[in-house]
């Protein structure tokens, strides 16, 4: 019996022991892939930038902003074209806040829905034969499906139709199987516009999304 065990526990850390040496391929057994599929998710907190005037200065402004629960999700498609990645993608983006004045007892929230296609480019470096480090900025375009507001009388938002927004994804992949990694990254999105086009308000609200985006990525 003690000589089955001293077998078994070899053999468990000879193995253990050939995992950590390294690995070396000639040129014929590495294989290029060129095409990614990646389905995502990503929740996020979106918060405002009061856009200032032309000399600089902030308005003044009596409102509280509150973050209601915003989320993205959709498929990427990534190209490899040494040294970078290129990618397209088309998604939904569901977006929830509250406005509401200095005494809080005047709210109003709004929920709102795009369809979203970013387009991005990526930075990929290999940091050992399961995890990359990735950098990937992007421009979103978005177009609006539905925008509603709880307003006490009935009336039709002033929303813009389209915006576009300028971003940055930060974080790493890690190898599942040879063709399936799983995807963990820091999101950034500065919107360009704002999401109304409210004329009695004198300044502009620029939304600022931030999250986390998860996702699996299946590479051809």
């Amino acid at each position: 019996m003690r000589l089955i065990i001293f077998i078994l526990i070899f053999c468990l850390f000879s193995e253990v022991d050939a995992q950590l040496e390294p690995k070396f391929y000639v040129d014929s057994e590495v294989r290029t892939r060129r095409v990614a599929i990646s389905a995502y998710s990503q929740p996020m907190l979106l918060f405002r930038r009061i856009g200032t005037d032309l000399n600089g200065v902030s308005p003044v402004v009596n409102t509280a902003f509150r973050s209601g629960f915003n989320f993205d999700s959709g498929l990427s498609f990534d190209f490899n074209i040494r040294p970078l990645r290129l990618g397209i993608g088309i998604g939904q983006t569901w977006v929830n806040y509250s406005v509401s004045d200095e005494s809080g007892n005047s709210i109003v929230n709004t929920s709102a829905r795009y369809l979203s296609i970013p387009f991005r480019a990526g930075l990929v470096t290999p940091l050992n034969d399961r995890i990359t480090l990735e950098v990937w900025p992007q421009v979103i375009y978005r177009s609006v499906i539905s925008y509603k507001k709880d307003w006490l009388i009935t009336m039709i938002p002033l929303y813009r139709p389209q915006v576009w927004s300028a971003g940055i994804n930060i974080g790493s992949s890690i190898s599942l199987t040879e063709y399936l990694r799983w995807t963990l990254m820091g999101v950034m999105d500065y919107s360009f516009n704002d999401l109304e086009m409210d004329p009695s308000k004198d300044y502009s609200e620029l939304p600022i999304f931030t999250g986390l985006r998860v996702g699996l990525r299946l590479t051809i």
